[in-house]
């Protein structure tokens, strides 16, 4: 990946992240004060808006974006290891090898980045969950699609968390077979 593209990922994971938490966010203030809202669309609508909200909107996203995936994974691997002195170990022990630049290593450098966005998501996603669940005071005429969405989004969250502790053991086993292969004697 160019570095222009690392630049992106790194950006749009925490991004991302942090846009659902505040879609959520906003959807559970919207559930318990209905006229925030149409408030909220009359301000949109201005010229200025885009101006003076929209940036900060993106960077506040991004922030909460990234403080939302490393207290995610900082939780998931205290609960589903690998522990944080294995992770110290498994980097160290890639840093040593004479393969640094290696598909392995971009491999497990790939496996972290998935497992941070996919924590983070999960989290996202709940509070995404929460926030419509919310809304059914404002739409019940809709209450049944709502539950049914908040719980498929409970379901999707419960996969990524899933998905994210795979990635983490898959890291750490991608840096346990580099230090296999960089300690064994050449040929």
């Amino acid at each position: 990946m160019s570095s222009s593209g690392d630049a992106l990922a790194t950006f749009a994971g925490p991004a991302g992240v942090g846009a659902l938490c505040l879609l959520g966010a906003f959807l559970f203030l919207d559930g318990r004060a209905p006229s925030l809202f149409p408030t909220f669309e009359q301000y949109a609508k201005t010229s200025s808006w885009s101006v003076v909200a929209a940036i900060p909107v993106l960077a506040v996203s991004f922030v909460l974006g990234l403080s939302l995936m490393v207290a995610s994974e900082r939780a998931l691997t205290s609960l589903w290891g690998p522990s944080l002195s294995s992770q110290a170990g498994d980097l160290a022990q890639l840093a040593a090898s004479s393969v640094k630049e290696s598909p392995a290593s971009q491999a497990y450098v790939e496996s972290l980045r998935n497992r941070a966005v996919l924590a983070g998501g999960s989290a996202a996603l709940l509070i995404l969950a929460v926030g419509a669940f919310s809304e059914t005071r404002n739409l019940p005429h809709l209450r049944g699609v709502i539950v049914v969405a908040a719980l498929a989004t409970v379901l999707l969250a419960a996969a990524a968390t899933y998905l994210a502790v795979h990635e983490g053991h898959k890291a750490h086993e991608i840096a346990r077979a580099v230090a296999a292969t960089s300690s064994e004697p050449p040929r």
